[in-house]
Order: structure tokens, then C-alpha cells, then sequence
């Protein structure tokens, strides 16, 4: 396999696309709805929509389809979306009305309610405290949850629920983490979840997972990541060919 170093990114290239003014769901009775989900490579946020038209518009700008997220009912509690222009972009998404109305407060723009939230299966709410864009994930996999809390990632437990046409109780929202570490000022944490103390540990990871045998992977970015006390660390990101 022919391998590629890409060398190193000293910052954040910012937001491809901020994906805001589309079509919305609305209410709480609307079509039961299949979630999608996409991801930005250069600022780590996922985008969660149950708009399928919204997808082959963000790849276009360099986001990767990651396929089916979950599977919305056509009633049960509202969703609401928020999107912040700032840091690089950041889409969230929240059951709890008192949580958008602060989030509207501070500078982020309320885009309307995405999907509703009912059904038996838990879908987590996991907080990145490095990160600036891409704070959020939201997943009903239990194994992805618990990698990310392995690398660093913290469970502010069930944000709603998905299933068709099953609309329970929303579960009382709990209320987002506030980091008590430094906040990253420029760069990300790559797409292996990893961060490192130096630049040569950091590169080693990268050469030896791309050369690792049966490896998917053939070419790979060392991050540099800058934090608001002014310390560094160092993230990688792989790619297949």
C-alpha cells in the first residue's frame, strides 16, 4: 500500500459550510422521519438531519456521508436545532427548551425543530471538552459512546430517544458539562480521537497505523493544537487512499 504524509496542521482551516436557512420540520406531528449524518474533517463536528437533500449539499462542500444516524416517529417531543457561526461552525441539538432560549442568548442561531424525540432506544449525548467546534456528538451506539469516553470525551448521559412511531416521556435533560480545562484556541483533536504531548509521538502513531498490516489507512495529518494557557499538543487524523 502506498503511503502518504500529508505533514503537519499548525491550525483550524475554520468552517467549510455553515448549514443553516433549510427546510425544518415543525411542531410535534410530523412524518416519521430517517436521520442522516455527516461529518466535517476539518472542524469535527457531526450534522444530524432528516433532510436527505441537505446531505449531498454539505459533501459537495467536504463533509464525508456517514449514512443512517436513527430513525425519528412522527410525534413525540421536539427537537430543536442551534447553529453558532462562530469558532468554526457548530451545529446542537437539545429537547430542553431552557437550554436553546440560553444558547439564543449568547449568540447562536435558532434553525427550528429538526425531528421529534420517542421511541425505546436511548440516543447519548457525549461533550468534547478540547474541542471549539464539534463539542456535541450524538449516537445510540453504546460501543461508540464508550470508546469516545476512553479518549477523553464525557457522557452527559441519554438525550432523547428514537424509534418510529414510538413517542415515550422525554427523559429530563441533563444539563451540558462546563470544561474546567483549557479551551482549544487553534487546531482539533483528529479523527482517531487521539491527542499526544509531542509532535514526534504523534507521528509515530500515524506511520505505524498506516503501516500496520491489513491497515486501511494510507496517508495521515499531524495537528497541532493550541490551547488557551498557551500550551501544545499534538492529534492525528488518517485517511484511507
Amino acid at each position: 500500500m502506498k503511503m502518504k504524509f500529508l505533514g503537519k496542521v499548525v491550525v483550524g482551516l475554520g468552517v467549510l459550510l455553515g448549514v443553516g436557512g433549510v427546510a425544518l420540520a415543525s411542531g410535534t406531528d410530523a412524518e416519521a422521519a430517517q436521520l442522516y449524518r455527516a461529518y466535517n474533517p476539518n472542524t469535527g463536528e457531526h450534522l444530524y438531519t432528516a433532510n436527505a437533500s441537505e446531505i449531498p449539499f454539505v459533501v459537495k462542500a467536504g463533509w464525508r456521508n456517514e449514512g443512517y444516524a436513527w430513525e425519528a416517529p412522527s410525534k413525540g417531543a421536539p427537537v430543536y436545532r442551534m447553529f453558532n457561526p462562530n469558532n468554526g461552525g457548530d451545529h446542537h441539538y437539545t429537547l430542553n427548551a431552557s437550554e436553546r432560549d440560553h444558547l439564543k442568548k449568547v449568540g447562536w442561531r435558532y434553525e427550528g425543530i429538526s425531528w421529534q424525540s420517542g421511541g425505546s432506544t436511548p440516543v447519548y449525548r457525549l461533550y468534547n471538552p478540547n474541542a471549539k467546534s464539534g463539542t456535541h456528538h450524538f449516537t445510540t451506539l453504546a460501543s461508540e459512546k464508550n470508546h469516545l469516553v476512553k479518549v477523553g470525551w464525557r457522557y452527559e448521559g441519554v438525550a432523547f430517544y428514537s424509534g418510529k412511531d414510538q413517542p415515550t416521556t422525554p427523559p429530563k435533560p441533563t444539563e451540558p458539562s462546563k470544561p474546567t480545562e483549557p479551551t482549544i484556541v487553534s487546531g482539533w483533536v483528529g479523527n482517531t480521537g487521539k491527542v499526544f504531548a509531542t509532535y514526534e509521538e504523534a507521528n509515530q502513531y500515524g506511520r505505524a497505523e498506516c503501516l500496520k498490516e491489513g491497515s486501511q489507512y494510507s496517508r495521515w495529518v499531524n495537528i497541532t493544537i493550541v490551547y488557551s494557557d498557551g500550551s501544545k499538543k499534538y492529534s492525528v487524523s488518517l485517511y484511507e487512499e
